[in-house]
């Protein structure tokens, strides 16, 4: 017993050990980006509207239904438009943050200083992605029994670059807060595997689905893994696995419902038709097809055996072949019905989609002629959804990626001699990822989770044996591991999101906060957000492009800036109510055009009336838009609306007839006045000039 209590206090204590390793090499990253910024260091894009809400559930207690502050004027109904989850992680754990910020940093009466919210929520964050790492190394003990794999595994999640880049903090990502959902779910998988019990297997089982039902209503990309679930289910179906195993077939079971039932449940999900989504659809089908494996089985179709297989009855061959046919065939109805008839799904997700058939078409490179591509295509082609070059994965997998390979390679031969669904479904997983991560730069988040459980695996090939090979393996193991952290920490401010354009955002933000008093701007999408967290302003735009309504809004809008003029863009603007309008400057820039909003819209040579180009060269001849503040990035402007324009004619119109009048005090007040709704009202003008 003491040798028992003994082993589990080590296996805790090393647990433990890559969960502080992970995490301290994250806030060395962290740490980093603040000496190159300074504090605070605001968040971006959905991130800032991320902590947006964490900050108001932190200081208020709860996030409204309808955030009017959100696409004026309509606004957006919170839960359906973001996978909220992690905000009310966040915003607990803030709470319980009473350190200092250092020693040194004492208040009055020795009182300490608590750590901003941001910081708070920076740490909240790592550490939550965290947990992931002793839950991969919790899944290659549970599936191996072996404590080189669990170690290596869990090394390699804590250390690659691929894994810390984008879990540091700096940026709220909801990838991180739902992966860990995800590596538990494998981790309860495989113990439900090894486990004897009917009892422990079914908890086990049961745990493992709803894992995965949270980890897709934290972050719908998750969606990628469940439509390889949904193609290896179908697969496995075919093959007569869930006949002969009945284990398999009850956690499949047990998934699909866990599915179902987050598809319903959850308002994201059900607002963006996740249960008539194509992997959904093919899960049902995989039901179906059960359902009709089981009438076969139980003789009720002895009418259509008989009619398969009228004259060699005792063709036991001929007679499978047309079994599985038919059941094949059937497990595809709903699927085939959903893509003819379901459309909500497609139109949500098209994007990607598109995307993916435009890069395919263009053999991975983006054209120069933006005619080619439609717009959908145009403008997620951009950062986070480019293809990767050899230089970009040399980066982020300098080791890991050699190493998978050679994993890989021995996974093949091993699996022919000792068959394991377990490392097929890994090889299977790992290489459609690097397919994936080739055309989609951010699938490295799920490729890394395929390579440290390969490199895990390998670990516990190279222990089951010993010989002077299998040796020099984990030599090159463990010294991968060095090589990738000493990678990270060899200039880590390389290695967080660069925050373009940072002083600019503050000089503007402090300028709206003095002037503007919280009334709603129009400003590009990838500043919307930053304009609601820090200057307090309603948006009219914002990063969330799953909407099909918002992905209409900001075509239309980038159409109205480079292919209409003033009084047009003005026209487009009216319906949604804000009375002022951020322009960022560098719309013409011949860097990198194809990164331009211009190109989004097919307009890389915007006529000379346009709009866009009286907001970057001639700011102050603008009839509508009243130049008021700028700096070397962004202009702000106030909309003289069709309705200021009428209350300054008939203000200029009562001056008028006030002077004539005589009551030159009363004309005067009047004329100001047009002229504050109206600077270019020439009736106003010209009362002024008369009276001076």
């Amino acid at each position: 017993m003491k040798i028992r209590a003994l082993k589990i206090l080590l296996a805790v204590l090393g647990l433990v050990a890559l969960f502080a390793a992970g995490l301290a090499i994250r806030r060395v990253v962290l740490s980093a980006q603040f000496e190159q910024y300074g504090r605070p260091l605001p968040f971006n894009m959905e991130s800032a509207l991320e902590f947006r809400y964490v900050r108001m559930l932190f200081e208020t207690g709860h996030i409204p239904r309808l955030d009017k502050a959100v696409q004026v004027p309509e606004g957006v109904v919170v839960c359906a438009t973001y996978t909220l989850g992690a905000e009310y992680v966040y915003a607990a754990a803030a709470r319980l943050f009473p350190w200092p910020n250092s020693l040194a940093e004492l208040g009055q009466a020795g009182r300490p200083k608590t750590l901003p919210l941001d910081d708070r929520v920076r740490w909240t964050a790592a550490a939550w992605f965290c947990l992931g790492i002793p839950l991969m190394s919790l899944w290659l003990w549970a599936w191996t029994r072996s404590i080189w794999a669990a170690g290596l595994a869990g090394a390699y999640y804590a250390v690659a670059l691929a894994a810390v880049m984008r879990s540091t903090g700096q940026e709220l990502q909801h990838e991180n807060f739902a992966l860990p959902f995800l590596i538990a779910h494998w981790a309860l998988g495989a113990l439900a595997n090894r486990t004897k019990g009917r009892s422990a297997f079914f908890i086990a089982a049961l745990f493992s689905a709803l894992m995965l039902a949270c980890a897709v209503s934290f972050w719908d990309l998750i969606q990628y893994y469940i439509v390889l679930w949904g193609i290896w289910s179908y697969v496995r179906f075919v093959a007569g696995k869930y006949f002969r195993d009945y284990r398999a077939c009850l956690a499949w079971w047990l998934i699909l419902l866990a599915l179902a039932g987050a598809g319903v449940l959850n308002p994201y999900l059900r607002a963006h038709a996740f249960t008539g989504s194509f992997a959904m659809l093919l899960a049902y089908g995989v039901a179906l097809g059960l359902g009709a494996e089981r009438l076969l089985q139980i003789g009720v179709a002895a009418p259509v055996r008989a009619w398969i297989s009228p004259v060699a009855t005792g063709s036991r061959p001929r007679l499978h072949f047309w079994r599985t046919l038919v059941l094949a065939l059937t497990a595809l109805l709903p699927l085939i019905a959903g893509a003819l008839w379901i459309q909500q799904y497609g139109e949500t997700y098209s994007h990607f989609g598109e995307l993916l058939w435009a890069k395919l078409r263009f053999l991975n490179q983006k054209p120069a002629d933006p005619a080619l591509l439609t717009f959908d295509q145009r403008i997620l082609w951009t950062a986070p959804l480019n293809s990767a070059t050899f230089l970009l994965t040399a980066t982020l997998f300098p080791v890991t990626l050699c190493l998978s390979v050679l994993a890989g390679i021995i996974a093949l031969f091993h699996t022919r001699a000792h068959p394991d669904p377990e490392i097929n479904q890994l090889l299977g997983y790992t290489v459609i990822s690097l397919l994936a991560f080739v055309f989609f730069m951010r699938f490295h988040v799920f490729l890394i989770l395929g390579f440290a459980a390969l490199l895990g695996w390998l670990g516990y090939w190279v222990s089951v044996k010993r010989s002077f090979i299998r040796w020099l393996i984990m030599v090159l193991l463990l010294a991968g591991v060095g090589v990738e952290a000493a990678h990270v920490m060899n200039n880590p401010v390389r290695w967080g999101s660069v925050p373009v354009y940072l002083n600019e955002k503050r000089e503007l933000c402090r300028w709206l906060r003095a002037n503007v008093g919280g009334e709603s701007v129009l400003a590009n999408f990838g500043l919307s957000s930053f304009l609601l967290t820090y200057a307090n302003c309603p948006i009219v735009l914002h990063p969330k492009f799953e909407a099909p309504g918002i992905r209409a809004r900001v075509r239309t809008y980038g159409e109205a800036l480079f292919k209409s003029n003033e009084d047009g863009f003005r026209a487009w603007m009216e319906p949604f109510g804000a009375p002022y309008y951020v322009y960022a400057l560098g719309e013409f820039a011949d860097i990198q055009p194809e990164s331009q909003m211009r190109y989004c819209v097919n307009a890389l040579n915007p006529p000379p009336s346009a709009a866009a180009r009286l907001f970057e060269k001639r700011p102050e001849q603008g009839r509508y838009f009243r130049f008021l503040w700028g700096n070397a990035k962004y202009r702000v402007f106030r909309v003289i609306t069709r309705a200021d324009e009428l209350s300054a004619g008939r203000l200029a119109a009562e001056a008028m007839q006030a002077l004539r009048q005589g009551r030159r005090p009363d004309a005067e007040n009047k004329a100001t006045q047009a002229l504050m709704y109206d600077p270019q009202n020439t009736n106003a003008m010209q009362v002024i000039l008369r009276l001076r």
